[in-house]
């Protein structure tokens, strides 16, 4: 069993750390939304709230990343953090910070704490044993999920029950507790050389693998906003996509779980692009589904491939770069996941407008199939890549 001695001191603790600094991340968005809702800002000033976090936090986290090559991983993290918590209490607690300022609060928010998820990730490459990596990656994604399925509830029940600032305060603590938590860690610090080796250009290298994290979530991001208009579509109830959505959830975190609990044959690279496909399927059967049960069954298989495609997407970037580039690299995948699911957001927001709800998903499926066919035909030409590399070097 994978995950037999994988949970020590260090390791519990980076669990809880992890837990604690993305239930802020994964609460953001719909807490905007009852924040504009509940005040003068409005829904689009909880909108405007909504984005700017969301850009923020995809252009924060390469660029701060780049910062862990060359200094102490917890001083740089606890200190992100730490400016989050303070920009998320801000909002908790002013009476009334006006539309202005409280975008450019979720902003900072947003970008502080960019590099954290990263960090994180890589930390455990120190924590867990070697031969336990993949079962501290599956159990990161796992908590990861937890928290964006637990959000919902939390939020709307904080908001509607207490009041629409409430979520911030919730933000704050946990951000606070992950950023004392660090502190029972072990310290890590990046490479000692000058940092003058351009490290993100470096990390985009490992593009096909970006663009993997890309189509899974603009896979994602589709189906979930698709999701009510193709059961009105279908003329079922659309109360209905909420427990739906939750059981895909669910699936999500017990399909991360198995996945860590053992190997699987074949390379991971493998692996990520056989279950991406075999989700397309299944993502691409529910436009065809005649019941609501069908669509559930269907969106729960899926779930369950979603969390060892994240995983595998994970292990794969570690094989591709160098360790000094990991927490570089880590961060341009959940930069590159924001962006998925901001593209979807759009494409299909669009798509709903001029054709129907199944088409919508068929268009999103063929897309998402077209961006994996891309990063595999990339990792065919990459061995060729490489021996031409090496006759230019000899020749040299």
């Amino acid at each position: 069993m994978a995950y037999r001695g994988l949970f020590t001191k260090h390791v519990t603790v980076w669990a809880v750390v992890v837990t604690a600094s993305r239930l802020p991340v994964a609460m953001a968005p719909l807490a905007f939304l009852f924040y504009g809702r509940g005040t003068d800002a409005g829904y689009s000033g909880g909108a405007a709230m909504a984005a700017a976090y969301a850009i923020a936090e995809a252009i924060g986290a390469p660029l701060l990343s780049t910062r862990l090559r060359t200094r102490p991983y917890r001083r740089e993290i606890t200190g992100g953090l730490g400016l989050s918590a303070v920009a998320f209490g801000l909002l908790a607690l002013l009476p009334a910070p006006g539309t202005v300022l409280a975008v450019i609060l979720a902003a900072t928010a947003g970008a502080a704490a960019a590099a954290a998820p990263g960090a994180l990730r890589t930390m455990a490459e120190d924590l867990a044993p070697e031969k336990r990596i993949h079962a501290a990656l599956s159990l990161e994604s796992t908590l990861n999920m937890a928290a964006w399925a637990a959000s919902p509830a939390l939020v709307s029940l904080l908001a509607l029950e207490s009041a629409p600032q409430t979520p911030f305060l919730l933000a704050t603590l946990a951000t606070l507790a992950a950023t004392a938590g660090l502190w029972l860690l072990p310290d890590k610090t990046g490479a000692t050389d000058d940092g003058q080796r351009a490290p993100l250009k470096q990390a985009l290298t490992a593009w096909p693998v970006y663009l993997t994290s890309i189509a899974a979530m603009y896979l994602l991001a589709s189906i979930e906003l698709t999701l009510p208009a193709l059961l009105q579509h279908r003329e079922m109830p659309v109360t209905y996509s909420g427990p739906i959505l939750t059981g895909f959830a669910l699936a999500s975190i017990i399909g991360g779980l198995v996945y860590g609990a053992r190997t699987w044959p074949g390379s991971v690279h493998r692996q990520s692009t056989l279950l991406l496909v075999i989700m397309i399927a299944g993502v691409a059967a529910t436009a065809f589904a005649s019941s609501w049960t069908v669509i559930a069954a269907l969106l729960a298989f899926t779930g369950l491939l979603q969390a060892a495609v994240l995983i595998t997407r994970n292990l794969t970037l570690r094989e591709q770069l160098p360790a000094d580039l990991h927490p570089v690299g880590y961060s341009v995948l959940y930069a590159g996941s924001g962006i998925g699911y901001g593209i979807s957001a759009a494409a299909t927001g669009l798509l709903l407008t001029v054709t129907t709800p199944d088409t919508s998903v068929l268009i999103a499926t063929g897309t998402t199939l077209l961006l994996t066919a891309a990063t595999w035909l990339r990792r065919g030409a990459a061995p060729q890549d490489r021996r031409q590399d090496v006759s230019v070097l000899e020749e040299g």
